[in-house]
Formats: structure tokens, sequence, C-alpha cells
């Protein structure tokens, strides 16, 4: 669709400062006053909302745009990064070839809520910048709404050419919801729109008006592009799929490939005009249970941040950044003066300066020598005092012997967690028993993904209804799913999350052993504490919100894993305290999750010093924490063999540090009555991606002071074993 049109002159201003910056980058400004900005338009998060939300809608419907993109088995792993961008563009307007009526009804919905909701505006109260930039968005709005009514009447035209739409559409469409499919009727589908497009091809040509021709093929391409997407969906995962669909599916993708041929070759004319001339205008959807639009009031009303050009400047500087000049530099501002979102990016500014010149004199000598064993995984230990550094980068104020007894600490608890759990399922103390127990309830084959999606569904509902954080209605609309395939579950055994999940699960070429571990290792009990983790309220909501907010304030830097893994994992605490998982089951499910991230600390560590070998690591999941051996093994292999990882040897460690971080602030401020869950949650997602620590320093009422230390005890002090 139509891109939002920002004021020219607001554009050139932008870029000839951002020039003026690039050319100045290595310089640092004595006097940091006159690099404070001015106010910018409070409509300019308004305008990303509307944008990007319109893009995410176009996601869930076939054809151009939707889901059934090239790299859709993408996105964001457990652990790895991205999911600030996790929010997929939608094809540019030019590129749309419309084969989905309810896309256009859904979209004009959207434009028409939001058409009436900016109505409502009080444009008298706003800046002169945000003025026009309203004015912007009411005309691109206007824009789209016409647009939605061209491509309807282009659907009119090439209807007559493609009867298959209406049948492909919906299975499509269904998918996309993660809808049950009847494998015989869809095999019936196919294989009738294969035998129509054979006979069409057979008869003689019906000439038609040469560009509807053109685009007629275009859409039958796009739509075989999206068969294709659905039939890989399921196929090898449903074995009732698989039996139907083998013939049926290769019959109507070569029948959709001639056909695209076809008629662009023999059918186009151009002397034939396009008909129909005319159409009636598009039903708009009805409206959706939750809005599509949020709270714009209280998007104007959010504070500017003043540091934002200075934050800026500094962070364009890494690498090659005079960071005494810019401590200087740091005290022509008054402090006081500043907003509580500056003060932050001052503190920021200053530990980050102060970090990176202790870096400049510091010596960190190489870890200990890998040992190599029978489990054939490598790595590269980091040696104790890369894993002193480390933490202090991360703001984590304790030693490796520190957070291992932390995590031992942790580990105990959810032990005895999990035997309360056990004698409730009538197994006594023995609750390895319990986890065994719960491995044996995989759904069937071919179950898998709605059973996750009911999952998904049953977390957002749980967060509506106790009022624990915003969740936006498109995106509960926009929840999307792939299946993983075999190889990558060799390193990815259980969910990856982002954008869409990423479910693993058996598939019919995967031996006896890896399937039966596969369905073991993804039963419903452990599926219940983790799939929300992917998605909403983890991963998926942060990708959401990060990007729309991203210029709310200036980046300080990545809170990198503690942050990233930290939020999905506290709401594992959180959901656990208040009872989500209700049956011994799903408690069950939860614990042995949060014991694995108890031993994610324990064998990282103890590696990254070199007292255990990777085997040792992998004897831990199994003995310790319940892991079937094959799952165990990926993933320790993944801690230790994945670029990713060796380049950050505390990742696996951020999960349970971030949480509980996270669960320490939620003390402070939730359960002091200082701010509501919601009030909490919204805020921190508004902030974004940043050490835990600085964090704190925002959402708190604490006197902010120019000096202070920013580091954070959040768990106590602790003994060093």
């Amino acid at each position: 669709m139509r891109a939002l049109r920002l004021p020219v002159l607001s554009v050139v201003a932008a870029l000839a400062f951002a020039a003026g910056i690039h050319a100045q980058s290595d310089a640092v400004p004595q006097d940091l006053k006159p690099l404070l900005a001015k106010p910018a338009s409070e409509m300019r998060l308004v305008v990303t909302r509307y944008r990007l939300d319109r893009q995410t809608l176009n996601l869930n419907y076939a054809g151009p745009g939707g889901f059934n993109m090239p790299g859709a088995r993408g996105g964001r792993g457990r652990g790895g990064p991205g999911a600030e961008a996790a929010t997929a563009p939608a094809a540019p307007a030019a590129a749309l070839v419309p084969v989905s009526a309810p896309r256009l009804a859904r979209l004009k919905r959207f434009d028409l809520d939001w058409q009436a909701a900016i109505g409502k505006l009080a444009a008298a109260n706003l800046t002169p910048v945000a003025k026009d930039d309203l004015a912007s968005l009411q005309a691109t709005i206007g824009q789209n709404l016409a647009q939605i009514e061209a491509y309807n009447l282009e659907l009119a035209q090439i209807a007559p050419a493609l009867p298959f739409v209406p049948k492909l559409v919906p299975l499509v469409e269904a998918r996309l919801r993660v809808a049950d499919v009847n494998s015989q009727d869809a095999a019936r589908t196919l294989d009738a729109v294969a035998k129509d497009l054979t006979a069409r091809m057979a008869a003689p040509v019906e000439k038609m008006n040469a560009r509807t021709a053109a685009r007629a093929a275009e859409a039958t391409e796009s739509l075989r592009t999206s068969i294709a997407e659905w039939f890989t969906f399921y196929n090898g995962y449903d074995p009732i799929f698989t039996w139907w669909m083998a013939v049926p599916y290769k019959q109507v993708d070569a029948s959709l490939h001639d056909y695209a041929a076809f008629l662009r070759d023999k059918s186009g004319d151009e002397a034939i005009a396009a008909a129909p001339a005319s159409v009636p205008p598009v039903t708009p959807a009805p409206a959706p249970k939750v809005s599509s639009v949020p709270d714009l009031a209280e998007i104007l009303a959010l504070p500017q941040d003043e540091m934002r050009d200075v934050v800026a400047r500094f962070n364009s500087q890494r690498g090659k950044r005079d960071n005494g000049a810019w401590l200087e530099a740091l005290t022509s501002l008054d402090f006081d003066a500043l907003s509580r979102n500056a003060q932050v990016d001052y503190l920021y500014l200053r530990w980050r300066a102060q970090t990176d010149i202790a870096h400049e004199t510091e010596t960190i000598p190489p870890g200990p020598p890998f040992r190599p064993d029978g489990s054939k995984i490598t790595g590269k230990p980091r040696g104790r005092d890369g894993l002193i550094a480390d933490p202090r980068d991360n703001m984590i104020p304790y030693t490796p012997e520190q957070l291992i007894t932390l995590a031992n600490r942790e580990f105990a608890w959810c032990e005895n967690e999990m035997k309360k759990a056990s004698r409730a399922m009538g197994f006594g103390d023995d609750w390895k028993q319990a986890v065994e127990k719960v491995k044996t309830e995989a759904v069937p084959p071919g179950g898998q993904p709605r059973m996750i999606m009911d999952l998904l569904d049953e977390a957002v509902a749980y967060l509506r209804a106790n009022d624990l954080i915003t969740v936006p209605g498109v995106a509960s609309e926009s929840l999307h799913m792939t299946m993983m395939s075999p190889q990558a579950q060799l390193t990815s055994p259980f969910f990856l999350g982002g954008d869409h999940i990423l479910v693993s699960y058996p598939t019919d070429t995967m031996d006896y052993d890896a399937r039966m571990q596969s369905m073991r290792g993804n039963n419903p009990a452990f599926s219940h504490a983790t799939a929300f983790h992917e998605m909403i309220p983890g991963h998926n909501l942060v990708g959401f919100l990060g990007s729309r907010f991203r210029d709310y304030r200036p980046s300080l830097t990545s809170g990198g894993p503690f942050y990233g893994e930290g939020w999905p994992l506290y709401w594992e605490l959180t959901l656990y305290d208040l009872n989500f998982d209700r049956t011994p089951e799903q408690k069950v499910g939860a614990l042995f999750w949060r014991m694995h991230r108890c031993a994610r600390i324990i064998f990282s560590l103890n590696f990254h010093m070199g007292t255990w070998t990777p085997q040792q690591a992998v004897d831990f999941l199994v003995d310790k924490v319940g892991h079937e051996r094959d799952n165990a093994a990926a993933e320790v292999r993944r801690s230790f063999e994945s670029p990713q990882y060796q380049n950050q040897p505390l990742y696996q460690a951020a999960y349970l540090l971030g949480g509980l971080q996270l669960r320490g602030l939620r003390k402070e401020l939730v359960d002091s009555k200082a701010m509501t869950n919601k009030a909490f949650h919204d805020e921190i997602m508004r902030q974004g991606n940043m050490p835990i620590a600085l964090l704190r320093l925002r959402m708190t009422r604490q006197k902010l002071t120019r000096d202070m230390d920013v580091n954070w005890m959040f768990y106590g002090n602790l003994p060093e074993r």
C-alpha cells in the first residue's frame, strides 16, 4: 500500500542534520547544551503505528504481502537476535495483486477506524509540525481507501480468468490462522482445480484485456507460491495430509505454472477493454473484538527525550570514541534540569565511557584449552577473567561463582516445587516420574500446530482478563506459525520465535528414536510454559512494540540477552506465580523449563571456566533436569558451537538472570503499589532494549544524581560458593 508521505521540508532538514552529524562524528563538543534536541512532532509515533500496523495486517492474507513469502521459515530463534525488527514489511503497492477479498475488507475496516480516530484529535492542541503530520496521515488514509476500491475493481476484472481463487484462497488463509484442515476435502479441491485448468488450456482461447491477462497471470503465480507454502506446512508432519495430498499437489502446482504462462502468452488482447468498468464498493469487515486503533491520546502525551541527538552522536562514534572527552563534555549539562529519560541517557553515557576506558588498559587472557570428549561437541572456553569482564559490561555485579550459587539456589526452589506437583500427580517426591508422565502425553501427528495456537490464544486471553499488559488487537490478530525442518531440529529441538513461532515436531523422514524424543520434548505440558515465551507477551510482542516505539527514546545500546531473553523468561516466572499453570502437569512443564534455565547458568559457566566438558553438560541436563539425551545434546551443541553464543558466553545465563532482574523490579514497583501491572509492563515495552539496571533507574522514583553508581545487586549479596 502507499507509504505515508512526510512533509518535504522536514525530510530535507532531517537529511541535512544527519549529514552534519556524520561530518562531525569524530569531534566531541565541549558544550553539549546546543545538541539538546528541540521537541519533535508528537504525531511521529502515531504515524509509525498506523504504517506498521497496516503492514502487519497485510501478512494475514493470501497473495503478495502475506506471510507466504520466501524465507518465512527463518525468524528470530530462541536466544537469537533480531526481535526488534520482527515485523516484516508488506509488499509495495505496485507489487500487490489482489487475490484476497477478505484482505480488502479487513484493510478497509482498519482504515475507516483510523480515519474516525484521528478525526477526533484536537488539531488545535498540536504543534505546527504535528499538524502537518496529522494532515499527511489523513491524506494517506484517504489514498489507501481509494486504492482498496481500485484493487476491488481489478479483482473483479481478473476473476473470470481465475475461477480457482475462491477455492484456493480459503485454504491458504485458514492455514495462516492455523485452522484444522480436512485433508480429503482439500485434496478434492486441488484435484478439481487442476482438472479445470487443464480443460481451460485445451479449449479455444478466450481473449481479454492485455493488462488484465498479465495481472491474472501474476495472481496465478502468487497463489501458486501460497499453495506451495500451504503444502509445505503440513506435508511430512501430518500423515493424513501427506497421504491425501502428494499427487493432487504436484498436479495443481504444475497446472498453475502452465496456466500463468498460458494467460501471459495467449490470452491478452490490447483491443479489448477491461471489464467490468465499475463494481460496488468493498464492504468493510466487521469491527474486531479488540480495536485496531491504540490509545492515540496516550501516545501523543508521551514525554520527549532532549538527549536523543547527544546519544545518537555518542553511539555513532563506537570504536573510535574519545571517551575521556565525552566524560568531560557531560559536565557541561545541568543534570538536574534534564527530564527523567534524559537523566538515564546521561548515566548511560557516563557508564559506557567509563567502562570503555577500563577496557583500554585491560588485558583478558585466553580461556583454558578446550577438552574434547566423546560428545564430539566443540567450543571455546572464555575463561574466568572473561566471565568477570562480561557481566560488568552488562551491569551484572556478580562473579561467575556467585552466579552459579544463584542458579543452585533457584534450582533447589524448583526441585521443591516439583515435589509438590509430583505428589499431586500421585508420584510422591519422585518428581522425575512426574516429568516422565507428562512426556508421554504428546498430541498425535498432525495435532501439534492447533495445540500450540490454542496455547498462544490462551495466554493472550489471560493477559487481557487479568489486565497485565496492553496486547494490541493487531498483534494478537497476527500470530503466525511455521514448522521446523528436521535439519533445524538437530540444533533447535524446541520452539523458536519472533515475528512468528517455529514449531518442532517429528516428520515422516525422521527415524523412530528422533521422532519419539521430539514428541516427548514438545509435549503439551512443556509447551504450555513456553509458547507464550516466543510470542505474546514474549519475543513477538517485544518485536511488535519495539518497532513502533523506536523513536520514543534513543537507543542505550542493546540490553542484549539480559533484556531480550530476560523479558520472555520473566513472564514464565510471573505467570507461574499467578497460577497460569493450573494443573499439576502444567506446573511440571513450567518447572522443567525453569530448572533448565538454572542448568544453563551452571553448565555454561562451568564449561567456560574449564571445569566441565560438553559431555558433562549433556549428562547434567539429562540427569538433573530430565531432558531427552538428543535434545540435551542439541542444547549444548547450540550453546558452545554456535558463533552467536561463542561471541556471547553469558547468553545462556542471561535468560534467568534477566528474568530475575525484571522480577526484582516488579517487586519494587508493583508489589509496593507504586504502579499497576499494566502500567509497569507497558512502560517497559516503551522503554525498549537496554540494560535492566538502567531500566530500573528510569522507572523507580529514586532521585538520580550525575555521579551515582548505576549497578544493582538485584539478588542481594551472594557468597562465592
